[in-house]
C-alpha cells in the first residue's frame, strides 16, 4: 500500500512578489527537458510517456494555496516569517501518486518568475510521515528558475533543509494531533 507523501517549501523572497503570484492566474505548464529529465528518473508502475503535465485551472495561484492551507486532510500550513523574508509552506498528507503531484509542482514552479535575481528556495516531495525517507520530487529556486533536482532519498538532501523540512512537518503533525486529540 502507498503512503501519502509530505509537501516542504521554502523561499527567501520578499512579500510582495508572493503577492504577485498568489493573485495571478496558474500558467499551463509545458513539457520542457527538465519536466521529463525528472518524469525519466522516477521509479512507477506503467510509467506512460509525458505528454501533458496536468494543473489546477483556478482563478488564481491564491486560491490554490487557500484549498490546502489550513485544510484538515492535507493538514497544509503557511509562514511568513517577516525578519527573514521567508515563506514555508508545507502539507503533512499530500499524495503517493505522481500524477496527482504534478499540479503542486506546476504551480510551484509557476512562481519562479515572479521572484527576483537573488532568492532562493527549496521545494521538497517526501516520505516525512511514514519513514521510507524516498523523495518524490525536489525543486529549486535560484535566478528566477524552478528546476527538478533527481534526488529519490532524503539522504542526499542537504541536512540542514531536510532539518528545516523535519521540524516544519513535525509542528503540522502536532497541530493535526492537538485537533484530534479528544475525538474517539
Amino acid at each position: 500500500m502507498s503512503e501519502l507523501r509530505s509537501l516542504y517549501v521554502s523561499i527567501k523572497t520578499k512579500k510582495e512578489n508572493l503577492e504577485r503570484f498568489f493573485n495571478a492566474s496558474p500558467q499551463k505548464p509545458v513539457v520542457d527537458q527538465d519536466w521529463i529529465t525528472w518524469w525519466d528518473s522516477r521509479e512507477m508502475y506503467s510509467k506512460s510517456a509525458l505528454d501533458e503535465i496536468p494543473f489546477f485551472n483556478s482563478a488564481t495561484n491564491g486560491a490554490i494555496l487557500a484549498s490546502y492551507k489550513d485544510n484538515p486532510q492535507t493538514a497544509g500550513t503557511e509562514i511568513w516569517d517577516a525578519a527573514a523574508g521567508t515563506w514555508t509552506f508545507d502539507i503533512l498528507f499530500l499524495s503517493e501518486n505522481y500524477l496527482e503531484i504534478m499540479p503542486v509542482l506546476a504551480w510551484l514552479k509557476g512562481m519562479a518568475p515572479f521572484l527576483e535575481e537573488g532568492d532562493e528556495g527549496v521545494a521538497i516531495i517526501y516520505d516525512y510521515f511514514w519513514g521510507d525517507k524516498d523523495v518524490m520530487a525536489h525543486l529549486a529556486f535560484k535566478d528566477q528558475q524552478a528546476t527538478f533536482k533527481l534526488t529519490s532519498h532524503t539522504s542526499k538532501l542537504d541536512k540542514q533543509v531536510l532539518a528545516a523540512a523535519d521540524a516544519t512537518l513535525q509542528l503540522a503533525y502536532d497541530r493535526m494531533s492537538e485537533l484530534y486529540k479528544d475525538v474517539d
